[in-house]
């Protein structure tokens, strides 16, 4: 059934966190293209998202992350104007931490697809699950968790690098005065004592909120994400295998260049993870394969959709309309037909990275570009079907080298003076739309 054959569906809200406008968008193509109409909330004033065809409405509410009774009084004010409650999608976890720390229960403001909130938190404190994996005997990497720095350094002087680093929970490191590169990392790979050192001094002041992972041998594309959709009775709706080629940053980042692989038994391992812990909803687990075993590695469990879950969309996996179903009380699909060799490519990350390859001596010019020009790519922007994203893109892009190319107005100078400096751009310019 087309999606103007179908009968009005609800609106579903999808969250948009500043700095991170990959998942949100991801999200609005997903549930729109089944017919949804989409609002999104967003921190920032114009994210790509919001010039989706799929949009009928937007709501800027910037600083929702830090201040979640922003979020919490726009969803109040939804739920009046809609006279119901509406679905709605956390993008990234930041957005996720927020809906988590609204002051009344989820179900009081929204239908919530998220799993319950014991079990989200558990999964997004890093040290608690490495307590809770150790505990259940899950396939994970030996994990410290050190909380002074004399504690760090004992370690430093007996862990094997090189050594991963990450934040105990996700919005850890975000603070003004940590290195930007720092506060916006995943996972930093770390290959001597010094270094690591450096790093836990300057999160110290903080709070020493970091989590030590044993690395895992093997190249980036040994890493393989599975996700997963498990309705409220505990039963696993839909799964779906990634591997991704490319990452960035690289060796310790998300990924860029992303591939949909045929993997049951992984599949079936990560659902039964998740049946154990009893979660519900939409989760994406991190696994790589170890270079020398050959044994596939827990590496974490993300209790929201994949920032590349458009690819799980495209290869007949749509776990955000599965989900919009369930709680819209929609009856159930029949199982997806799935397609694999599918590609994700987030074009301008992936060049970053292989560039960074490049200095590594891991991938070659030659190897790259018959991963970039070969058909039937997922792009992560331009879309056919959806061009106002990219649109805006180029369109803020140009306005940007428009404004450096244009020289500052200057006054005249009176007779006999020297001529001021720069005063300003030109009439306008801090009014072009961006």
């Amino acid at each position: 059934m087309s999606s103007r054959s179908r009968p009005s569906l609800p609106p579903a809200v999808v969250l948009s966190c500043q700095g991170a406008p990959e998942a949100d968008l991801n999200l609005v193509r997903a549930l729109g293209e089944q017919g949804v109409p989409v609002i999104v909330v967003a921190e920032e004033a114009q994210p790509p998202s919001r010039y989706s065809r799929h949009v009928v409405a937007f709501h800027h509410a910037p600083g929702f992350t830090r201040e979640p009774a922003r979020l919490q009084a726009v969803l109040v004010a939804l739920q009046a104007e809609h006279g119901a409650l509406l679905p709605v999608f956390p993008s990234a976890d930041p957005d996720l931490t927020a809906l988590l720390a609204l002051e009344t229960p989820l179900a009081s403001v929204c239908r919530s697809i998220t799993t319950p909130t014991g079990v989200a938190r558990l999964l997004m404190d890093k040290s608690a699950f490495g307590v809770e994996a150790e505990r259940l005997g899950l396939p994970v990497p030996r994990t410290f968790s050190p909380r002074t720095l004399v504690a760090a350094e004992a370690l430093s002087r007996v862990v094997d690098y090189p050594v991963i680093l990450k934040p105990a929970h996700p919005v850890a490191w975000k603070h003004p005065d940590v290195e930007p590169a720092v506060a916006r990392a995943k996972a930093l790979l770390v290959d001597e004592p010094r270094e690591l050192m450096r790093l836990c001094c300057m999160l110290a002041p903080h709070g020493l909120e970091v989590l030590l992972q044993e690395y895992i041998p093997g190249r980036d594309e040994a890493h393989y994400s599975v996700h997963v959709y498990i309705d409220p009775d505990g039963c696993a709706r839909a799964s779906y295998t990634a591997r991704k080629w490319r990452t960035f940053p690289i060796h310790a980042g998300s990924g860029c260049h992303v591939e949909s692989v045929h993997r049951p038994a992984l599949e079936a391992e990560a659902i039964g993870i998740l049946q154990t812990l009893g979660f519900r909803g939409i989760a994406n687990m991190n696994f790589k394969r170890h270079a020398r075993t050959g044994r596939y590695l827990l590496i974490e469990i993300n209790p929201r959709i994949s920032q590349t879950s458009i690819l799980a969309a495209r290869a007949g996996v749509n776990l955000p309309w599965l989900a919009y179903r369930t709680a819209c009380d929609l009856p159930p699909l029949p199982a997806p037909q799935r397609r694999f060799g599918l590609r994700y490519l987030n074009a301008g990350l992936d060049f970053h990275a292989f560039r960074a390859y490049r200095r590594a001596k891991e991938w070659r010019w030659g190897e790259y570009l018959k991963t970039v020009l070969r058909p039937g790519l997922v792009y992560q922007y331009a879309s056919a079907r959806d061009p106002g994203p990219v649109l805006h893109l180029v369109r803020s892009w140009w306005s940007r080298c428009w404004s450096k190319s244009v020289p500052p107005l200057r006054r005249a100078a009176p007779e006999g003076h020297a001529r001021p400096g720069p005063v300003g751009d030109l009439p306008g310019m801090a009014d072009r739309p961006s």
